[in-house]
């Protein structure tokens, strides 16, 4: 696995080689990585973020429309959960099962409170892309869609009042932030351009990545870590920290998600890829459909990796989804 380690301020520090992608060579098991499908041309529309709580794995997207959600496990099925009527196309969920926060196109932001649905949507045309729960805290992000919107947005929860954040001044005029993660000490965003950057409410580090593609998911999978996907045709996969990013090789097209288990991490991306990274190496998966794969997620009792993804045609009401799930090697 090749890798190009990068300071933020742009300076090549490190390069090599580690192994290569060989299968059998990486000692990763290729028996147990198959995409298993439960929806393949679901008309309900993309699937855009899946995401699993202590109980239950969430599926969220929908028609532009018309937005979708669903809730189960892939062994029993999966069944539709009620939204608030008019609610639009669902990109992005975090929290707990009985505080759960969903976005999505027109600053649309809900909660799920095990009872019912809150409206904290905010008056905006831009889309909310990502958004993370930390107890009563909430910091959600988005900008521009086909739909509507002129700039890269954020806003904070504080567990009484909205407000409106400011990015870092070099990235005001960045059109896009597309995810947010909580490292246990900071929020990180990520966006349009290369777009990075990481801190508090209160102050905002940015990061001078060297990448012009876009930065499509972070995740902290270990405090004070972070590992970031992206890229438009080509795929972009960094891990580190505030120090540095270190850029691995992805071996699949655009990355859209990543998800982790224990040391094991799953990164999906276009025309249905898919790549598992272990401690032994790197394995690419069969790719069993030909949409984009948007997110993943591990079940909440480690068994299975969950991914999600779609068509997203040009036509609005033409979506279709689909829904995978893959055992995870043990």
């Amino acid at each position: 696995m090749s890798f190009i380690a990068y300071n933020f301020i742009g300076t090549v520090l490190t390069s090599g080689c580690s192994g290569s992608s060989d299968d059998t060579s990486q000692g990763v098991d290729p028996s147990s990585h198959d995409w298993a499908t439960i929806e393949s041309a679901d008309e309900r529309g993309a699937w855009l973020r899946a995401f699993s709580t202590s109980d239950t794995t969430w599926i969220i997207g929908g028609q532009p429309k018309i937005g979708a959600m669903l809730r189960g496990d892939p062994i029993n099925g999966f069944d539709p959960f009620p939204l608030p009527e008019n609610t639009p196309l669902l990109n992005w969920a975090d929290g707990t099962t009985n505080n759960l926060w969903v976005g999505g196109l027109y600053g649309t932001i809900l909660q799920w409170n095990g009872t019912e649905w809150i409206d904290h949507s905010q008056d905006v045309d831009e889309a909310i892309w990502g958004l993370v729960v930390q107890g009563d805290e909430v910091v959600a992000v988005g900008g521009t869609s086909r739909w509507g919107g002129t700039t890269g947005v954020i806003f904070h929860w504080n567990g009484s009042v909205w407000n409106n954040i400011s990015p870092p001044t070099e990235l005001s005029g960045v059109g896009n932030f597309f995810k947010v993660a909580y490292d246990g000490s900071q929020y990180w965003v990520v966006g349009a351009s290369g777009s990075a950057f990481y801190g508090d409410i209160e102050g905002w580090t940015a990061v001078p990545t060297g990448i012009t593609h876009d930065l499509i998911t972070v995740i902290s999978p270990e405090p004070n870590s972070v590992e970031i996907v992206g890229g438009r045709g080509t795929g972009i996969y960094l891990i580190g920290d505030t120090e540095s990013l270190i850029t691995q090789e992805p071996l699949i097209a655009g990355i859209n998600g990543i998800a982790n288990h224990d040391e094991q991490r799953l990164l999906v991306g276009e025309l249905g890829y898919s790549v598992v990274h272990t401690d032994n190496g790197v394995l690419e998966i069969e790719a069993t459909t030909s949409h984009i794969l948007h997110a993943a997620t591990a079940t909440s009792d480690g068994k299975y990796w969950i991914a999600v993804g779609g068509n997203l045609a040009t036509s609005e009401d033409t979506y279709e989804g689909s829904v995978l799930f893959m055992e995870i090697a043990q």
